[in-house]
């Protein structure tokens, strides 16, 4: 990924709204991030979903897959994901053992410009295979919002949330079940750390979900071009085409982050 797309710290305009990056923090965050692009694989095309497809169903069906879709659409207070939300992108991480090209073990499929329901209906042969192991993070949500399609989900091992929940129910109060808290827990990370690490992220140490609002989110600038108190995050579509390597390393980390639990 090049440096200069992640180090952004120009002037930007969100939603009509002008606004700046402007943290050495957040710009070592990004880059930190955006290391993982190069383990990759991204579907963009009908072609290749059908040699994903092919190698998931066949070659790697005996291994445990993370899975994690993109949804926006959907008002997640007022409305359920029944008949709401529309997937831009999913990604699936099928561990170090699994290679789609080049050493890539995770894919990274672009559904909101790469072939809509028609792409995304490639991997029905997957998703509806009952013994192709799954694991998701909230599999009620992924699994309503993939079912809008047409097809339904089978092979069902794991929800990462709900094992969380079971293992240890204070939570609830001391952090929650999100990806983001888990996944910064070191007690329930443990040697995932370690042993993701170097492949993934170039022995840097690999590091948990981290929020949209972090690494997207860019302050307000005031009439006089000083920046302002109040953060803006433009809409996961235009993220999605905008930011396109840095939001792909993001999407992509969900299922990464969901498999190293297991």
């Amino acid at each position: 990924m090049e440096k200069n797309a992640i180090q952004s710290v120009a002037t930007d305009v969100v939603n009509g709204t002008d606004t700046k990056i402007v943290s050495d923090e957040l710009i070592t965050l990004r880059e930190r991030l955006g290391a993982m692009y190069d383990k990759v694989h991204i579907v963009d095309n009908l072609s290749a979903a059908k040699e994903v497809v092919n190698k998931l169903t066949s070659q790697y069906r005996h291994l445990i897959h993370a899975c994690d879709t993109e949804a926006p659409n959907i008002d997640v207070k007022q409305q359920t994901p029944v008949d709401h939300g529309e997937v831009i992108c999913f990604s699936i991480y099928s561990g170090p053992e699994a290679d789609f090209g080049n050493g890539k073990s995770c894919i990274w499929v672009d559904v909101l410009d790469g072939g809509g329901k028609y792409l995304l209906v490639e991997f029905a042969p997957f998703f509806q295979d009952s013994s192709i192991k799954k694991v998701w993070h909230n599999y009620s949500f992924d699994n309503h919002v993939i079912e809008n399609y047409g097809f339904k989900l089978s092979g069902f091992h794991a929800d990462m949330m709900h094992m969380a929940r079971l293992w240890d129910s204070s939570r609830r109060t001391l952090g929650g079940y999100s990806l983001e808290a888990l996944t910064g827990d070191s007690c329930v990370m443990r040697d995932a750390r370690r042993i993701h690490a170097e492949r993934l992220f170039h022995g840097e140490g690999l590091f948990g979900k981290i929020s949209l609002k972090t690494i997207f989110g860019r302050k307000k600038l005031k009439k006089d071009g000083t920046e302002g108190k109040v953060t803006v995050i433009p809409s996961v579509e235009e993220l999605q085409r905008t930011e396109r390597e840095l939001w792909i390393c993001y999407s992509a980390l969900d299922s990464i982050s969901t498999l190293i639990r297991v």
